[in-house]
């Protein structure tokens, strides 16, 4: 008799939509379980939810009666991703909750990453398999824009260059820090800022998640209720 395939090794085929939940407080995330949809890049899971480890660097928590996730950043690089597959324009906002950590530097060591595909001429179309769930690897992309906290609230609204990437002050200052905030940010706004040159109708968003940098100091993030919508 075939043994049928257990509920995480079935292929999960990314939907689509005019509202995306990414993070909406049902997902849970430990050693040897990750929501269907979400992928870790960098790392693997032994070191990221040990419970040996003296600090875990993602778990659940709640602060101030809200339930959220936490990303605390380690000695190297990792990104914690939820697969998408929907144009910028159709659902260009994204909102989210986030409860920032005081921390060293100018710039927090954890924040939102989203990754685009297919406005630059150069970016073959991609096909739909492209599209299916893999734990352990991002999905494609050609753009990264990683959206922060720094040192001053002054910066908000910089847009800095940062290699292969761009980085966005969505909020900044100490005195802005381990209190909820809710945030929104306009990605075809900011796309257009970053990358003038590309064409934003045939830009899709594959993913939306988490970058912890591995920059000396710790700081930590708890999110909740992160969504993508028009």
């Amino acid at each position: 008799m075939t043994q049928r395939a257990s509920y995480d090794e079935q292929p999960y085929k990314i939907g689509t939509g005019s509202r995306i939940d990414i993070l909406d407080g049902r997902e849970r995330f430990y050693k040897g379980h990750r929501p269907r949809g979400w992928t870790l890049s960098g790392l693997d899971e032994d070191e990221i939810f040990s419970s040996k480890k003296q600090v875990r660097h993602i778990f659940q928590t709640q602060k101030e009666g809200q339930q959220g996730l936490h990303i605390q950043n380690f000695k190297q690089d990792y990104i914690l991703a939820r697969y998408t597959n929907t144009r910028l324009l159709v659902t260009p906002y994204l909102s989210w909750y986030w409860n920032v950590s005081e921390h060293s530097g100018t710039r927090h060591p954890v924040r939102l990453l989203i990754g685009f595909y297919g406005g630059t001429a150069q970016s073959p179309a991609l096909a739909q398999e492209q599209f299916i769930w893999n734990k352990d690897k991002l999905p494609p992309y050609d753009r990264l824009l990683a959206i922060g906290f720094d040192d001053l609230a002054l910066k908000r609204a910089t847009l800095y260059p940062m290699g292969n990437l761009k980085y966005y002050v969505q909020r900044g200052g100490i005195e802005q820090t381990n209190q909820w905030y809710f945030e929104a940010a306009d990605l075809s706004i900011i796309y257009r800022m970053a990358w003038p040159q590309d064409d934003a109708g045939k830009t899709f968003i594959t993913f939306v998640g988490f970058w912890a940098d591995n920059q000396p100091g710790i700081g930590g993030i708890t999110f909740s209720k992160i969504t993508l919508s028009r």
